[in-house]
């Protein structure tokens, strides 16, 4: 069920609210995890069993590591969780390539594996459970229902954020349920849903037009426009979501962590990853990379773990060769901003150039990540950016860009707020004046959901991006 639909909108949220205030005082909990099971249902059908095991598995699995000082039991518990993503996930991408390595015909069997919705993020939330369970950092909840509902409350179930049991067991405890609360969340969802219906989805139509092209048919100037507009979409998609997510959660009593930072402001590629998918990019760091010994085995351990790191982050989002690759793209910038660009960067007195240096480097990532078929059509757009300029008529260019007014308009306003730097007097003139007149936000908030509303009641909305991850 897509939260921007008019089925959820209209009928599952008001129902879903109702029932928690009602039994918000003797069986809440139930409550939620009822309600999350049947939101997953609805789209997943019997795929909801998935969840169910992933849930009862851990439950138990953290009982155990409670009670058992083996070395063992940790490990077991995580192969347990990775098996059910590498083959939900993994498995046919693994059997085709072995196919082509060994001529084998496994993809035969493994051809017909659906993805379960949010099961990457579902299953790095159970392990990130498991691991703060065995190195103290948290007990092992004894109340199945409190777990339970934590794992599946269906606001961050199919995209996140990852949320810690740690963060949020203490509303979990004590469910409140306030009119503060519900006012600040109905806004951040507001906010997010305009960020999809009217931006989003407004500029999918460029990206999906000049990433369509024939080998050989991009230009220059088209070229930049696709990069551009897919980084809007998907920064408008993502962020849209998690601020629903969070504005869901707000909404029940339920704070989740931050998940964006305006990661188009950032000056550093490794900056970028303390602004973007936040909750992601924390879990490698305390589940991965510091297990794998961090910074603390010498100047070339530590850029093997970060390639390594970026190499999973990049399959995390999905299984094919262009996403190890951007991964690794990513992981190559880390590795040569301590290496080689420390001096020049900090050379750079102007924060302005820094952020002429990043963003580029992430635009041409977002092009290794949204070309899913092969690196060759990545490569033919990253040829066409890197030529000299040419002209091109502007019937071409319409034609190769798919651009109408409406998504002129949604590229040029995502552009102006988002791509400029927070530090720049427009954007501090903005967020003054929100914090100044809460009116100036309350207009903007009812313009925004009366807007994003219409566009639902007329069915233009389309799945979140991060869904297929």
């Amino acid at each position: 069920m897509v939260f921007s639909s008019s089925y959820f909108l209209f009928l599952f949220l008001p129902a879903a609210l109702a029932i928690a205030l009602l039994l918000r005082r003797w069986a809440f909990l139930p409550a939620i995890f009822l309600v999350s099971l049947f939101f997953y249902y609805w789209s997943e059908g019997t795929r909801t069993l998935i969840l169910v095991a992933i849930i009862a598995v851990n439950y138990a699995g953290a009982l155990w590591l409670g009670r058992s000082r083996s070395r063992l039991a940790l490990p077991v518990l995580i192969l347990v969780n990775l098996a059910a993503l590498f083959w939900f996930k993994y498995a046919h991408f693994v059997s085709e390539n072995l196919d082509v390595l060994l001529g084998t015909d496994l993809s035969r069997i493994t051809q017909g594996i659906a993805l379960p919705t949010g099961i990457s993020f579902f299953v790095f939330q159970a392990i990130s459970y498991v691991m703060d369970v065995r190195r103290g950092e948290i007990k092992a909840d004894r109340n199945f229902t409190r777990y339970a509902a934590y794992q599946s409350f269906f606001p961050h179930l199919i995209a996140g954020p990852i949320v810690r049991f740690r963060d949020v067991v203490g509303d979990f405890i004590q469910p409140r349920i306030s009119l503060d609360d519900f006012s600040a969340g109905a806004t951040r969802f507001a906010h997010g849903l305009a960020k999809k219906v009217i931006i989003a989805d407004n500029v999918a139509p460029v990206a999906d037009a000049v990433f369509g092209l024939p080998a050989g048919e991009h230009d220059f100037v088209s070229s930049w426009i696709g990069a551009v507009a897919y980084a809007l979409q998907i920064y408008f998609d993502f962020s849209g979501y998690s601020d629903m997510a969070i504005g869901l959660a707000r909404m029940f009593g339920i704070r989740f962590t931050e998940n964006f930072h305006r990661p188009y402001a950032s000056r550093s590629i490794t900056e970028f990853w303390r602004r973007w998918h936040v909750t992601l990019s924390s879990w490698f760091r305390d589940y991965l990379y510091i297990p794998l010994g961090g910074n603390r085995g010498g100047t070339l351990a530590t850029y093997r773990n970060l390639l390594l790191v970026f190499a999973a982050t990049g399959l995390w989002h999905g299984a094919a060769w262009t996403f190890l690759a951007w991964g690794l793209f990513h992981g190559a910038f880390l590795v040569l901003e301590r290496l080689a660009f420390r001096a020049p960067l900090a050379a750079m007195r102007a924060g302005f150039l820094r952020y002429v240096y990043c963003l580029p480097v992430v635009l041409f990532g977002w092009v290794l990540f949204r070309a899913t078929t092969t690196l060759a059509v990545a490569l033919g757009h990253w040829s066409a950016m890197l030529r000299p300029f040419e002209p091109v008529s502007v019937a071409l260019l319409s034609e190769r860009t798919a651009l109408t007014p409406y998504s002129a308009a949604a590229l040029a306003a995502g552009a102006i707020i988002f791509f400029l730097p927070g530090e720049t007097s427009f954007g501090r003139r903005l967020a003054e004046l929100s914090a100044k007149r809460p009116s100036f936000d309350l207009v903007y908030t009812a313009g925004a959901l009366v807007c994003s509303g219409a566009l639902v009641l007329a069915g233009k909305y389309s799945p979140f991006l991060y869904f297929r991850f």
